[in-house]
């Protein structure tokens, strides 16, 4: 029997299913929830004797203590506004100047920023972070919900930046859909913003289990997916999906010992900007060069959808997985791109990575619960990276080069560059 049809034959989707069930509660980094979920792991690991390694972490909690928005021409109002973790503070008077809706935050649009009030699309993370911060806008309204939303959920959605608490940045806020389309309608001209906060420290966690290899075990293949949630729902599509995920194939090399180290790793703290994966590799700063490959997997579940694999590595492994892809029978496609997952972390320490994820419905919502899982789906996802696993785990010589595209790094650095420690 070839190495696939094992994996076919022993990875099971009910059993992921079962494994999913249990976290059927929000569980926001830094919570006493995000705590029992990450006990609950350990205790599945014991299922199958392995014992789980708890590795915490402080992250920074945001305390916001006043958000406000008026708009002072060509008319008088107060809007509702929800502060957005870890900006700048506002005098305590607020900051008034002029408004301009800038869409999407493109260059053209951002021309005109300087020194005004800017209200952008959606959340400012990423690229759209440094576009803002290098624009000379004075403060700025992230847009949340939709036009159809009544009662509590015209409240709008608490974001946060990708920030350190100690790193300076422009005031900010979110403003509801319906009050953001009230803005342009009236053609507002000049706004007050007041933003104050300050913050505090909480813990989380990583869960992390090694199995050692054989006769490579000086190489290291990751198999990682973040356990936390938003604080809107449940997150079973993202991500304890992927957590079952893992879970799933961890039980397998636990049985099929591979002739590569592998450390499967349930990251805390993913949706507050990726700092359980950033904890990670602080903490196991000294073996990072014997880390060959991370294999993530962050949205995973749903029956309807597609798998896609985000490559941030060197172009020549993308007929790989590819090749691997096929061997498996599982529908995919490669994307060679920076992923915006806990992937990017190792990217950024120059080891060669991968998010696997699979499309769906309701992510950071209260949608996303069990209801929109599917046995059938988490076995296929499970199979497709359990067969992209075992080739790598079992090779003789590695077939992923370390190398990272130079546009990548520029995109990663960048991306990282909250982290002083480096």
């Amino acid at each position: 029997m070839s190495h696939t049809q094992i994996i076919q034959n022993q990875i099971s989707g009910q059993r992921q299913y079962d494994f999913v069930a249990k976290f059927n509660y929000i569980r926001e980094a830094g919570t006493d929830a995000e705590k029992r979920a990450a006990d609950t792991i350990c205790l599945e690991l014991e299922t199958f004797g392995l014992n789980g390694r708890i590795e915490t972490f402080t992250l920074p909690v945001p305390v916001i203590q006043t958000a406000g928005l008026t708009v002072t021409a060509p008319y008088q109002k107060e809007y509702t506004v929800t502060g957005c973790g870890f900006c700048g503070n506002t005098p305590e008077e607020g900051l008034e100047a002029e408004f301009l809706y800038v869409e999407n935050a493109d260059a053209i649009s951002l021309r005109e920023a300087k020194d005004k009030i800017i209200m952008v699309n959606s959340p400012v993370r990423g690229e759209m972070y440094q576009r803002l911060r290098n624009s000379g806008a004075l403060g700025f309204l992230s847009i949340s919900g939709s036009p159809l939303d009544t009662g509590d959920k015209r409240i709008p959605a608490p974001y946060c930046l990708p920030n350190h608490p100690l790193t300076s940045f422009m005031p900010g806020a979110s403003i509801h859909y319906l009050d953001a389309a009230e803005l342009i309608a009236r053609n507002v001209s000049r706004v007050r913003l007041t933003a104050i906060q300050s913050h505090t420290l909480h813990t989380s966690a990583n869960v992390a289990v090694r199995i050692e290899g054989t006769d490579r075990k000086e190489d290291i293949l990751t198999v990682t997916a973040h356990y936390d949630s938003v604080p809107a729902g449940p997150g079973a599509y993202d991500n304890m999906a992927g957590c079952a995920i893992v879970m799933e194939l961890c039980r397998y090399f636990q049985a099929h010992p591979p002739r590569r180290t592998m450390e499967f790793v349930w990251f805390g703290g993913e949706e507050k900007g990726m700092l359980g994966s950033a904890a990670y590799v602080k903490t196991h700063k000294d073996e990072l060069n014997r880390h060959r490959f991370n294999m993530n997997i962050d949205l995973a579940g749903q029956a309807i959808g597609g798998n896609v694999i985000g490559l941030t590595a060197d172009a020549s492994a993308i007929g790989l997985l590819e090749a691997l892809g096929a061997k498996s029978g599982i529908g995919m496609s490669v994307k060679h791109n920076v992923w915006s997952s806990d992937s990017n972390t190792f990217a950024w320490k120059r080891i060669p990575s991968m998010t696997l994820n699979r499309d769906g419905f309701g992510m950071h919502t209260e949608h996303d619960t069990i209801a929109l899982i599917s046995p059938w789906s988490l076995k296929r996802s499970a199979v497709l990276l359990g067969t992209i696993a075992e080739a790598l785990a079992w090779e003789d010589d590695f077939p992923i080069s370390r190398e990272i595209p130079e546009e990548f790094r520029k995109k990663l650095d960048m991306q990282f560059e909250r982290f002083s420690w480096g």
